[in-house]
């Protein structure tokens, strides 16, 4: 079984708050607004949290003080905030909208009327329904209004048919929303419930409730029942029972009751199908928030404790987060103590499965998803190292596939190219080799292309945003380190020299960062010494430089780039023969590494798998007793710490390990003990949804090029509504994230959207992204759709045109140009433009906005007179 549920504590908010609302963006962030912070002052302040750092950081303020406010997310991406208490405990009719590309709010139409403790509700249109709530005036209401996103106006529909605040609102699954429960216009708990008909605006009572709630949490199940759960009465304080509500019937029947007592709790739908209820105000009263959580179990129909949070909380909020895990934040502790801590719920339970055997057991193979979704492993000690297979994950079998013209046990590399071909360059067999050949999966043959200039074998080979491969170090054929570089391209077929490494190294890492340079990073020197050095590839110069050298010397070590844009260094070996449990991050805004959490098992010939939920699954390997190892363990970006993981079914060392479209991982061959291994298994993160509540990809664009936005066609892509639509105890996470995963460097990053549906997801313009195949992942309340994969075209320079050139006050010569977005660019510069060779490569060109590029020379005060070039590598 894999590992239990847990609660962790993770960074805090900026400001202690309660009564906030909190709203999962369309980039995998959460955007919390407003709430009471300390001595009960209403306040503007907005903060953000980010899963793939855990951290909180400020963003712009709401224009109006808030609190019992709504917040939800539009189809176009943006946030609506409306109503709510303003400064002086006043009601509000005012309504904004935040937009994450810009962090900042505007106001938009206000309401009809001012309203607090009211409910807002998405409808399947992507128009937003206010209903019920109360205000200071007239007391509470039965008005409802409805805000369209196109033209930005509210219009009154139908009236409800009882007057309520502090009731719930759920989206069923025929587009009908059902109003539950509340406070009545006399002050006590309400039994009614009504249904609302988008089609025609109007209000019909259906069956009551079979006991007065307020307070409570209402949310949908898996199979179209409605659970309520908890709340207040009018005698008895805080209640354990439960009920649900049958769409088809209109009936209310009784459930098991709850372990405990909550009101002002939320409640989740968890991946699962659970729901997991957290906090409130429990046997006690007001005078006793609580921390216990429980999950309601909807096959079952019973509730079961899921540990306790790690502060007690009321008026906070859960929101899920597209990893499949829980967001708590905020709240009232107990004494009234405002919480700015938040922590996070786990519910998976990885396990690994056996899955079909390899045709021919083999170690040091290299692995390549494909571009339908296949895995191509190739060569390895296998044999004689010719041989090639695939596995398809639909039926979980390996297929044979034509053999490598060039055999090929050890040491070399394969790179999917933008053509959807595979590179595979160098290795030894029996000697060190030059050639290269090229895999083409439609007919699943091999053929000859061009040979390295120079033959090698443990080195790196990286595809740039150019389309181009920069292959770099190894070893030659006398054993030696190199330095030398060299770049094939997939157009000519051809190698040609770059700027060689400062150091000649081999088994060293190489990865692709985010601003499109390439960070090489260990391995062992000339005299076989251990490195902690790193240097910079530029693709714009070819010339590399140094940067700041790894804390602890690694080499046969993992790089792994994060979805925060840090990459982690694990393990492999380090100076004096020793086995490293050392793990280093990357930043490359900073350009410095730092220490993280280290293993919990020193191991090399390991293998580093970045999950769809943003952990990194470290598997297998050898120890620092050279035993083969069968342990996992997963590394949690936002804590820097380690978890100990369910183990592989067999050890394993210099194995392949793959994540596929389904967002398992695939491992596969190997040796230990027994020698070679032809068994392969596959990895689930364990968050336990069916296929019937999964997002699916239908179609999408493909090639897509950069500049240009991602349409999606598929079903599910609107999920399963959330309880308590919209309001303080809940965020409704109902709706598509779409993530892109580049297959070469592992570069990740949720599209802003700018219109979906249940069928269709479009995006924003995508740039600042590298060409080549992705996967496009669509994740919807935590639940991963099978990913498909996408070709992002490499673009193709044209004429730049100059859209400004100045001399800055410091003396520095800026200028500015437009051109096709994604493309790389140098600026040459020369005192005397006659001359052909006198030209100087500068960097430093950057990528403003898509398609709109910057360039300033700091030089130029120096230099009087300077003429400048604008190249594409």
């Amino acid at each position: 079984m894999g590992k239990a549920a847990l609660w962790m504590t993770n960074c805090p908010m900026n400001i202690p708050r309660k009564a906030q609302t909190a709203t999962l963006l369309s980039n995998g962030k959460v955007l919390v607004a407003g709430g009471i912070i300390a001595s009960n002052e209403v306040t503007s302040n907005a903060e953000l949290f980010d899963p793939t750092l855990g951290i909180w950081t400020p963003t712009g303020p709401l224009n109006t003080a808030r609190v019992e406010h709504t917040a939800t997310l539009l189809p176009n991406g943006k946030v609506l905030v409306t109503g709510g208490f303003s400064s002086g405990l006043v009601n509000t009719a005012s309504a904004e909208l935040y937009d994450p590309t810009t962090g900042s709010w505007t106001t938009t139409d206000p309401l009809h009327t001012a309203r607090i403790n009211h409910t807002a509700t998405l409808l399947p249109s992507g128009i937003v329904l206010i209903a019920a709530g109360y205000h200071d005036t007239v007391g509470v209401t039965n008005s409802a209004e409805l805000y369209d996103p196109v033209n930005g106006k509210w219009t009154v529909t139908g009236s409800m048919v009882t007057k309520r605040n502090w009731h719930t609102a759920t989206l069923l699954s025929n587009g009908k929303v059902l109003i539950a429960g509340g406070q009545g216009s006399s002050g006590s708990a309400l039994t009614s419930v009504e249904l609302y008909d988008p089609t025609d605006g109007t209000w019909t009572a259906t069956g009551p409730l079979i006991g007065p709630r307020e307070l409570h949490t209402a949310t949908l199940l898996p199979n179209g029942k409605v659970l309520a759960s908890a709340g207040a009465d009018n005698t008895s304080g805080s209640l354990s029972s439960a009920e649900l509500y049958d769409v088809n019937s209109g009936t209310w029947t009784t459930t098991v009751a709850m372990v405990n007592r909550h009101f002002w709790h939320t409640a989740t739908t968890l991946p699962n199908g659970a729901v997991l209820v957290a906090g409130g105000y429990g046997a006690g009263g007001i005078t006793n928030s609580t921390i216990d959580t429980e999950l309601y179990d909807p096959v079952t129909g019973t509730w079961t404790a899921a540990g306790m949070m790690n502060t007690n909380r009321t008026f906070h909020t859960a929101t899920m987060l597209a990893s499949g895990k829980v967001l708590v934040a905020g709240g009232g502790s107990i004494g009234g103590i405002l919480v700015s801590g938040s922590e996070l719920y786990d519910s998976a339970k990885g396990k690994w499965m056996t899955t079909g055997a390899m045709n021919s057991p083999r170690t040091g193979a290299t692995s390549t998803l494909l571009a339908n979704g296949r895995l191509l492993v190739a060569g390895g000690d296998v044999g004689d190292g010719f041989s090639a297979e695939v596995y398809d994950l639909a039926n979980g079998s390996w297929m044979r596939t034509g053999s490598l013209i060039t055999a090929r046990q050890r040491n070399h590399a394969a790179t999917l190219l933008p053509t959807g071909k595979v590179l595979i360059t160098g290795g030894f067999s029996d000697i060190v080799i030059h050639n290269a050949e090229l895999y083409d999966m439609s007919s699943g043959t091999w053929s000859t292309t061009s040979g390295l200039n120079i033959a090698r074998e443990a080195h790196t080979a990286t595809l740039l945003p150019n389309g181009k491969v920069l292959v770099a170090g190894g070893l030659d054929t006398n054993g030696i380190s190199l330095s030398k570089a060299e770049l094939y391209d997939p157009l000519t077929g051809t190698w040609k020299n770059t700027g060689a490494m400062a150091i000649s190294r081999d088994f060293h890492t190489a990865t692709l960062l985010p601003n499109g340079k390439v960070l090489v990073a260990g391995g062992f020197d000339t005299n076989d010494n251990i490195l902690a050095s790193a240097e910079i590839y530029d693709t714009a110069t070819g010339s590399w430089t140094t940067t700041d050298s790894l804390v602890t010397a690694h080499a046969y070590h993992t790089a792994t780039l994060l979805p925060n844009g840090k990459l982690l260094v694990v393990g492999g070996s380090s100076n004096g023969g020793v086995t490293a449990n050392e793990a280093e991050l990357y930043d490359p805004i900073v350009g410095t590494w730092a220490v993280t959490g280290a293993l919990k098992t020193r191991r090399y010939g390991h293998t580093a798998t970045l999950l769809p939920n943003g952990e990194v699954l470290i598997a297998g390997g050898i120890d620092d007793s050279h035993l083969f190892l069968a342990s996992t363990e997963l590394y949690v970006p936002a804590t820097g710490t380690w978890k100990t993981n369910i183990a592989l079914t067999t050890p394993r060392y210099r194995h392949i390990a793959a994540l596929l479209a389904n967002g398992g991982v695939a491992v596969a061959g190997g040796n230990n003990n027994n020698g070679l291994v032809g068994s392969a298994e596959f990895y689930d993160v364990g968050l336990g949804f069916t296929s019937s509540w999964q997002p699916q990809i239908s179609s999408l664009a493909s090639p897509l090029s950069l500049g240009d936005s991602l349409a999606i066609v598929g079903s599910r892509l609107r999920g399963i509504s959330e309880g308590s639509s919209g309001g303080n105890q809940n965020s409704s996470t109902d709706y598509p994230l779409v993530q892109l995963r580049n297959l070469e460097g592992g570069q990740t990053t949720f599209l802003m959207s700018t219109n979906w549906s249940r069928n269709v997801f479009t995006s924003l313009p995508v740039w600042n992204f590298p060409p080549g195949y992705a996967l496009a992942t669509v994740f919807v309340n935590g639940i991963q759709s099978t990913s498909s994969v996408l070709n992002i075209s490499v673009p193709v320079a044209r004429t730049p045109t100059l859209t400004r050139g100045e001399k800055l006050s410091n003396g520095s010569f800026h200028f500015a140009f437009t051109n096709s977005v994604g493309v790389l660019f140098c600026v040459l510069a020369t005192a005397s433009p006659f001359s052909e060779t006198n030209w100087t490569a500068l960097g430093g060109i950057v990528e403003a906005s898509p398609g709109q590029f910057q360039f300033t020379d700091t030089e130029a005060m120096n230099n009087p007179q300077r003429f400048y070039r604008i190249c594409s590598p």
